[in-house]
């Protein structure tokens, strides 16, 4: 045993001299691998705290009540008192027609009236009388019955005569053009001077206190949406948030992009919105009190199961974990079960994988 001991150690001394003679090195011992250098911005901590379960939504907003006026008779419009952006109320004269041949037909039509309403009491007294000669058999049937045949029609033309006097009214009503409800003229269509049709269009009216946001939500989330249900939306140019209510669900599916669409209402009494801007936001669905969160980013997707990367003892180490909540917008999501309050986790896009040797480094100014 001994023998063989010293052989060995003879050997290695002789390959050391031959090594030494030619000029050689006797072989490194190797090194171990070198640590990932990591920054705090690479890293996160698993904290407690609350957590809102929101969706990510976009879509237009539309004024709840909105409409175009249009012409309701055949004429030449004579003024035109409004022009877009000016506020109106309920009520208010926008636009005249040249009403000089309306009032003509209106004289046309009281005079036929007047006189449709003479002949009826002419024809009354004829049949009055008519009616006493035939009781005294002065005439006869016949002509007792064709005296209150005129008698009907004279009626029937007093009946005629009002309907045209009423529609003649009507005509001279709707020479002028009102608010149906109070507004912001959006559209000036017409001009004085111009002749219009029955239904060309004339004034585009918004109602812009109360918007809707129309807002698309993926098919695969509309389980958790519900009528009330509160959202909050940002809009470019303005850097306040506006808060929304959840009032109708569509009940079909797009089949164009597989979302849902639903409608938020949206107060707007300073009407600092306007109709047709896109806004973008969050709907949330759930609140999560004191529960374990991390950023978005931290979560990693391997084969349908999600993990985190912990740095353990100099390592990075893999734990499997169960997400809860999602803010889409904040980017932060609830792990329920895999890792603890207080870890650090990697958070950085950079391709490491568990057991690698990584290190913190601190930047100085």
């Amino acid at each position: 045993m001994n023998d063989n001991r010293m052989f060995r150690c003879g050997l290695a001394a002789l390959l050391l001299s031959l090594l030494a003679s030619c000029g050689g090195k006797a072989p490194a011992t190797p090194s171990a691998p070198a640590a990932a250098e990591l920054t705090s911005e690479d890293v996160a901590v698993v904290q407690r705290g609350d957590i809102d379960d929101a969706i990510a939504i976009t879509g237009s907003l539309h004024a709840l009540q909105q409409t175009t006026l249009t012409a309701q008779i055949d004429g030449v419009i004579a003024k035109v008192d409004v022009r877009p952006g000016d506020s109106v109320r309920a009520g208010q004269t926008l636009a005249e027609y040249d009403t000089r041949d309306l009032d003509k037909q209106m004289l046309v039509a009281q005079a036929q009236l007047s006189k449709s309403r003479d002949m009826l009491a002419y024809n009354r007294k004829q049949a009055a009388r008519n009616a006493d000669l035939l009781k005294q058999n002065f005439i006869s049937r016949n002509a007792f019955d064709a005296s209150d045949s005129q008698l009907q029609t004279a009626a029937a033309d007093v009946n005629v005569s009002e309907a045209q006097l009423a529609l003649a009214k009507q005509a001279l009503a709707k020479g002028k053009v009102v608010a149906p409800f109070a507004g912001t003229i959006a559209e000036r269509l017409v001009e004085p001077g111009q002749r219009v049709g029955v239904n060309n269009k004339l004034l585009t009216l918004v109602d812009l206190s109360e918007l809707e946001w129309v807002a698309a939500v993926p098919s695969g989330k509309i389980g958790q949406v519900h009528v009330g249900q509160t959202a909050e939306l940002t809009v470019d140019g303005f850097e306040q948030t506006f808060t929304g209510q959840v009032t109708r669900i569509n009940p079909s599916v797009d089949a164009s992009n597989k979302s849902v669409a639903v409608y938020i209402r949206v107060p707007n009494q300073q009407h600092l919105l306007r109709d047709g801007l896109f806004a973008q936001g969050r709907l949330q669905v759930d609140v999560r009190k004191h529960t374990l969160i991390v950023p978005t980013d931290a979560v990693r997707s391997e084969n349908g199961k999600q993990y985190v990367l912990a740095i353990e003892n100099g390592h990075l180490q893999r734990h499997d974990v169960i997400l809860g909540a999602n803010d889409a917008v904040g980017g932060r999501v609830e792990i329920r079960t895999g890792i603890g309050a207080g870890a650090t986790v990697l958070v950085s896009g950079v391709r490491l994988t568990s057991g690698m040797m990584v290190k913190l480094v601190r930047h100085t100014n």
